[in-house]
């Protein structure tokens, strides 16, 4: 389980600190496989990147619970859905912003919900 939780751990923060323009052409594509050429694209992308935050953390916090078995790693976590936020202005095209970095937590606490009521 720590290979794979090692292995989420990059992969999620490989995409979030990619620079800007590369995130929003993977966040557009995705969009128009979900509404093709027609429709909003836009309005879908900006729900899809929002959506993303909470399931990558949501995802990496079952993973870290599953693997560490410790209730204090929910510290280590809330701190990176911080600290993930907090590094964006190095990268060009991202910008640091509170509201996902609540998005985060978000993902954190229903990862550990999902832990706390299914396993």
């Amino acid at each position: 389980m720590i290979i794979l939780t090692i292995i989420w751990f990059v992969f999620m923060t490989y995409l979030s600190h990619q620079d800007g323009e590369h995130t929003g052409k993977m966040s557009r594509s995705i969009a128009e496989l979900f509404i093709g050429h027609y429709g909003d694209i836009e309005e879908l992308n900006i729900k899809l990147r929002k959506l993303a935050h909470i399931f990558v953390f949501f995802i990496l916090s079952v993973l870290v619970l599953l693997t560490v078995k410790s209730w204090y790693v929910l510290i280590v976590l809330c701190v990176w859905a911080f600290v993930d936020e907090a590094t964006k202005p190095w990268i060009q095209g991202r910008h640091f912003s509170l509201f996902d970095v609540s998005l985060n937590l978000v993902g954190v606490v229903i990862g550990l919900l999902f832990i706390k009521f299914f396993s």
